[in-house]
């Protein structure tokens, strides 16, 4: 099979089987630091991961790549549009789970009122070059969470993030489209 069809096919789709993810992922090119500078949108690539779908449903934007030193890893948009950067301390991933109390309308417009207190000017993540599944390749470090997104090249202006999180028996793809 041409590897190339696999991952137009895949990534089309949106979905994969962890293990599919997981090879496509490996196959794709690293990225450097500068590669990943600027804004970036986000929507997830669902695996049947428990976080599928979870920050989509609270309007999760993207991640804004200011310096190799000034990341902004949270990103969402309001109810109007208006965005707003959310600090991850906030966010405990052990209990993060995609179900329908977590999804409801309640529970998505609490939410919305909460970006209003749990919001961030500063930074929370920075960018370095680490090894992951044995390549090297620009990997946004959160500051207060034992995380690591890991990208890898789709094309000029996409991305692959594996979120590698201690704890995490299983990682979290999603994708990032550059904002031009």
């Amino acid at each position: 099979m041409n590897c190339a069809v696999d991952t137009k096919k895949l990534l089309a789709a949106g979905h994969a089987s962890m293990d599919q993810a997981l090879a496509l992922y490996d196959q794709l090119e690293t990225v450097d630091v500068d590669f990943m500078l600027g804004k970036w949108k986000g929507k997830g690539f669902d695996t049947g991961h428990r976080m599928d779908g979870l920050l989509e449903a609270y309007n999760w934007h993207g991640k804004v790549f200011e310096s190799a030193d000034a990341v902004h890893p949270l990103v969402f948009s309001r109810r109007g549009g208006k965005q707003v950067r959310l600090n991850p301390i906030w966010f405990p991933l052990r209990f993060a789970k995609t179900s329908k109390l977590a999804t409801s309308l309640p529970a998505r417009l609490a939410f919305n009122i909460a970006t209003y207190l749990l919001f961030t000017r500063k930074p929370r993540a920075r960018l370095r070059m680490t090894e992951f599944r044995g390549k090297v390749s620009a990997t946004m470090v959160y500051d207060e969470q034992p995380i690591n997104d890991v990208f890898r090249k789709v094309d000029d202006n996409t991305v692959m993030g594996v979120m590698d999180a201690k704890g995490m028996s299983k990682p979290f793809f999603f994708l990032l489209e550059r904002e031009v």
